[in-house]
């Protein structure tokens, strides 16, 4: 089986990977590029200078690039305090008049905005910039959340489509399934749909979609509707071919047969194959390891008789 992508139209919420991701904030820091995107933008439109210092406080990014790596003595102290700090006063090489103030994330503190200039002036400025800064790591992080979850089911689909023996045998794969709000005991057919462009797949919210190679995809259903669709895909798009597999609660079983249905149809020519049992005959003499040519002219020949054609 090739690289499964998936895709639902109700994404679970997935409690482990999202408490994981929670305590990861407790250590969580400013990456240095993402920091120094931020001041970049920040710089063409402000005619002050910059800096970014991470939770120890030292500047990771700047639009002055000699003091990257330096120590900023206002950051550190805005970091101790947990809140800004305006300063009028210079620190050398370790600060300049200026405010710093905190980026939070939750209740952490995760670094210090400094801007440089007169107080009274910049505050606006920084606090516009802390929380576009602080908007921007929320939605980075909600990505993060977002493709774990992906992440968890993409190996989850993997897992279940492999099935092919008793289900209820597969403890770890049922209690990943109960955790992700899937009812993997419930009955499901395999729709493959082959292609030459891939359409748009006609799924409904309640299926799984199994992308199983560069033109073959996989739809798990239930629904007749999905069925439906499909058939109206496959008479309405050119270069497009169906099968279907039978309803059982093991899918990795009526995904080969869906995936078998579109070999044997190719094989015969004939896209009126949709559904394994009109194959499964076939499917038994192929696998008897008779010779294939002799068998489909066979077919073939019988086809174009009265009897064959009613």
């Amino acid at each position: 089986m090739g690289l499964v992508t998936f895709s639902t139209g109700h994404l679970p919420i997935l409690m482990i990977s999202q408490v994981k991701i929670i305590l990861e904030v407790q250590f969580m820091e400013l990456d240095p590029k993402l920091a120094q995107s931020i001041v970049d933008k920040m710089m063409d439109q402000l005619p002050f200078n910059v800096n970014m210092m991470n939770k120890e406080g030292y500047i990771i990014a700047s639009g002055d690039a000699s003091r990257i790596n330096t120590l900023h003595v206002g950051g550190l102290d805005a970091v101790g305090q947990r809140k800004t700090l305006p300063g009028a006063d210079s620190h050398g090489n370790n600060g300049q008049p200026g405010v710093n103030m905190p980026v939070f994330f939750g209740n952490s503190i995760i670094g210090v905005i400094g801007i440089t200039g007169d107080p009274e002036v910049v505050l606006p400025f920084a606090a516009l910039l802390r929380t576009a800064t602080e908007l921007l790591i929320s939605q980075n992080q909600a990505n993060q959340i977002e493709k774990e979850n992906e992440n968890r089911l993409n190996r989850f689909l993997y897992q279940w489509a492999q099935v092919k023996d008793d289900i209820n045998q597969h403890t770890s794969l049922l209690l990943d399934a109960k955790e992700l709000g899937i009812d993997i005991l419930k009955k499901r057919l395999a729709i493959a749909i082959k292609y030459e462009k891939q359409p748009i797949v006609p799924a409904d919210a309640a299926d799984y979609v199994i992308s199983m190679s560069d033109n073959t995809t996989i739809i798990l259903t239930n629904l007749q509707t999905t069925i439906d669709r499909c058939l109206k895909l496959l008479h309405r798009k050119a270069g497009i071919r169906v099968g279907i597999g039978s309803k059982t609660i093991n899918v990795g079983n009526s995904i080969e047969e869906a995936i078998k249905t579109l070999e044997i149809a190719n094989l015969f020519q004939d896209k009126d194959y949709l559904y394994f049992n009109q194959v499964q005959f076939i499917y038994a003499l192929l696998r008897s390891k008779w010779p294939v040519e002799p068998i489909v002219n066979k077919f073939n020949e019988l086809d174009q008789t009265p009897m064959g054609k009613e």
